[in-house]
């Protein structure tokens, strides 16, 4: 089983396919014939990484924090674990 990811983790792994589909519009809107400013699309390129930065490096934080009081709560290890049902070794015959 794959261990889970976090939002950040996944925000962060996002960011590559993002880019990579923003670079994908831009060749095809340029091949278009349509003129680019590049300048202004770096602008505002950097802007959103950044906010992407931000977004991700709050959430890392929130993830560790709650992991810390769950793990200064002994009793939070045995929230989310299902009671344990005794089963018969053969079945049962009516």
């Amino acid at each position: 089983m794959l261990p889970r990811r976090s939002p950040a983790q996944r925000l962060g792994w996002a960011t590559v396919p993002a880019a990579c589909s923003t670079v994908g519009v831009l060749v095809a809107y340029r091949l278009s014939g349509y003129e680019i400013d590049l300048e202004l699309i770096a602008i505002v390129a950097l802007a959103a990484l950044g906010v992407w930065f931000l977004i991700t490096a709050a959430l890392a934080g929130r993830r560790d924090r709650a992991a810390e009081a769950a793990m200064a709560d002994p009793m939070a290890a045995y929230a989310a674990t299902a009671p344990a049902v005794d089963t018969p070794d053969e079945p049962r015959t009516p």
